[in-house]
């Protein structure tokens, strides 16, 4: 009936767009419904941990031999990542756990660069293991930055 009718006649591009716009529509319905189920995560986990203050994370990223700048920071751009109540902890690994994309991380990385150091050139370092933790984020800038705990800013 359709194709009688011209709808499909010569239209890869049709086809094309039609496809387009499904897969569009389903990576919205995806992140609307995978939404809630990160804040359920979320939820539960606070609930197991209690409250959670800066300075605890501070003493608890001093433990795990991060700059108190490099923690400061963390503290700050990851708290976009968590959601209320949760709170970052050192421990804490942040694609399987948190649900931080790697190009996510990677941008904290660049962000972290941009803030400490202006408009160095980024410098070529290892890449971070595969789902690192906090801590791991926190030694791996203070490495980039040149940092130790005993050095730092």
């Amino acid at each position: 009936c359709w194709q009688r009718r011209g709808f499909w006649r010569g239209s890869d591009r049709l086809t094309l767009d039609w496809w387009i716009v499904t897969g569009f529509v389903g990576m919205l319905v995806m992140f609307f419904v995978t939404m809630p189920m990160s804040r359920r995560r979320h939820a539960r986990l606070a609930r197991k941990r209690g409250r959670i203050e800066v300075e605890r994370f501070e003493r608890a990223m001093a433990r795990a031999f991060v700059s108190a700048t490099t923690t400061r920071f963390l503290w700050r751009e990851l708290a976009a990542y968590y959601h209320a109540p949760l709170k970052p902890l050192p421990e804490d690994r942040l694609e399987s756990q948190i649900m931080i994309d790697r190009p996510e991380i990677e941008g904290l990385i660049i962000h972290f660069w941009r803030s400490m150091r202006g408009g160095d050139p980024l410098p070529a370092f290892s890449p971070l293991n595969a789902d690192p933790t906090v801590a791991e984020l926190g030694r791996h800038l203070d490495l980039m930055a040149g940092w130790t705990v005993r050095s730092a800013a």
